[in-house]
């Protein structure tokens, strides 16, 4: 999975929230900060989409690139909650110790 993906599925979940009514171009816009026009470029793919315009967008949707991923591809963190979910602990990398002779 590449940022170019999680970046066509932000776009795809935004469009299909407007589809359904629950905002917006324009409120959506105003609550990320920037122009409707902007953002209307941006799901037309006449603009492309930052990953600082993305995290913007994902705060003000109040989700997080985990429920861009199918429940497949997110096989550690099942049922995220972003606001109030520590991050998976399997999913992190072990620690590494320090020894005594690295400095």
């Amino acid at each position: 999975m590449y940022f170019a993906d999680l970046h066509q599925r932000l776009i795809r979940h935004i469009r299909a929230r407007l589809d359904r009514g629950e905002t917006t171009e324009r409120r959506l816009a105003r609550q990320a900060g920037l122009s409707q026009s902007h953002l209307h470029n941006v799901l037309k793919g006449a603009r492309s989409l930052s990953n600082a315009l993305a995290d913007r967008l994902l705060r003000q949707l109040e989700i997080s690139v985990l429920d861009l991923l199918s429940p497949e591809e997110r096989p550690l963190c099942p049922d995220p909650d972003p606001l109030h979910q520590p991050p998976c602990e399997t999913a992190q990398p072990p620690r590494r110790h320090r020894s005594s002779t690295w400095r």
